[in-house]
Order: structure tokens, then C-alpha cells, then sequence
């Protein structure tokens, strides 16, 4: 099978798995998870298909929290790849004595196939507060220091030490609909890569709803020739277990 269509397979078969740890669906779950499925196609003179995934994970224990996302995006003219982008993180807090506090690890993976880098990945570790956190709104801040690996097409692989500042903030609007917005700083000696994301959830159904999102991209120093924004606007159906 080629790679393309196993690793947009990925989320799926994550998703048949997770039903096994939701046997006690009766007790409080420790976990939160949800897989969004998003598909443009056209035809005529121009034929375009753009179809990307993403499937997130929140699983909690004791005094950890961790944060799973992988996404996809892959987008074809005429037969011809235009965007193939591959993402996985994790975000994993470890909460202090004042639980509105935490320690956390994070880690990153992107192979973005028309960024002219091969990959790039990141992993860090730092301290996070809660500044506000109800039924209504979270919102959090953090700060860590980490490396940062870049592998770049015909040129080869660099590493430079990094400072991770970013923020996330989520508000319930209704019973129906929330509203996420995040920014994340990670601030190199090479390069700086800024991201920030907003969307707009509404429920259709019980476990089912639709999400438009927004997401920008800068990468402040990139290989000649390529571009040193991205901008991704979507809108997806999300199955929620």
C-alpha cells in the first residue's frame, strides 16, 4: 500500500481501537476523544481533490494529563500532489500542588512534502498555569525550553536549542456550540515558527458535529523558493467518543 493512503489510514484505525477503553462507559471516562474527517473535491476543467484528517485524544490519570493530535492534508490537481502534510504531537502535563499549575513535556513531529524540509521535530519542557478555568472558558499559558531538529531537502540536518511560549483558550458558547482559539512561539537562533489556530464547533447530533477552522503558519527563515506562510482554512465533520 502506498504511504500516502496508509497514513491517512492511521486515524482510522486508531478510532476502531478506542471503543476497548470505553467497556466501562458507565463510570467517569479518562479520556476524550474525537476524529475529524474534512473532503473537497471539484471537476471539469479543473479537477481537485483535498481531503484531511485529524484525530485528537485527551487521557488523564492521576496527575497527568496528555494531549495526542495527529493530522493529515493531502490535496491533488489534475493528478498532480499540490499539498502533503503529515503532524503529530503531544503535549503531556503533570500537575502541581496547585492544580492550577503544571509541569509538561511536549514533543512534535511535521513532515510537510512542499515546505522544502524533509521533517521537522521538536520536543521541549517547562511550566503552565491555568488563568482562568470553569464550565464557561479555560484559558492557559506556557513557557518551556526544548531543541528543535531541521532537516532540510539537499542541504541536510541542523539543530538549534528553542524557546516555546504559547497559549490556548477555550470558551462553551452554548450547549451546542464552543469556540477554540491557540498560539504557540517556538523561537529559535535560526528560525522562529509562529502558529496560530481558531475554529467554531457546533453539535448536529449527540456525538456528531461539524468544526470550521483556521490555522497560520509562519516559518521565519525557509529554503529558496518556498513560501514562509501557510494558511489552512477547513471545515470538518467530527465524530466525539
Amino acid at each position: 500500500m502506498p504511504k500516502t493512503q496508509l497514513s491517512l489510514l492511521v486515524p482510522f484505525l486508531i478510532v476502531f481501537s478506542v471503543p476497548v477503553l470505553a467497556q466501562n462507559a458507565e463510570e467517569e471516562r479518562p479520556y476524550d476523544a474525537s476524529v475529524a474527517l474534512g473532503y473537497v473535491g471539484t471537476s471539469g476543467n479543473t479537477k481537485i481533490t483535498t481531503l484531511n484528517t485529524e484525530f485528537l485524544l485527551t487521557y488523564r490519570e492521576d496527575y497527568w494529563t496528555h494531549n495526542v493530535e495527529f493530522r493529515t492534508l493531502n490535496s491533488r490537481q489534475n493528478g498532480v500532489g499540490k499539498a502533503e502534510r503529515y503532524l503529530v504531537r503531544d503535549k503531556s502535563d503533570f500537575r502541581l500542588i496547585d492544580e492550577d499549575k503544571y509541569l509538561y513535556v511536549q514533543g512534535s513531529f511535521i513532515d510537510d512534502r512542499f515546505s522544502g524540509f524533509d521533517y521537522q521535530a521538536s520536543v521541549s519542557g517547562g511550566y503552565g498555569q491555568y488563568f482562568l478555568r470553569d464550565d464557561i472558558s479555560r484559558l492557559e499559558g506556557f513557557a518551556g525550553i526544548g531543541f528543535r531538529q531541521n532537516n532540510e531537502k539537499d542541504v541536510g540536518s541542523e539543530g538549534e536549542v528553542v524557546l516555546t511560549l504559547g497559549e490556548e483558550y477555550d470558551w462553551v458558547i452554548s450547549e451546542t456550540s464552543s469556540f477554540t482559539q491557540g498560539l504557540i512561539f517556538e523561537i529559535g537562533d535560526k528560525r522562529t515558527i509562529t502558529t496560530f489556530s481558531i475554529g467554531l464547533e457546533s453539535s448536529i447530533l449527540e456525538r456528531i458535529s461539524t468544526r470550521i477552522a483556521f490555522e497560520y503558519r509562519n516559518t521565519s527563515d525557509v529554503p529558496v523558493g518556498f513560501s514562509k506562510t501557510d494558511t489552512e482554512t477547513s471545515i470538518n465533520l467530527i465524530y466525539i467518543f
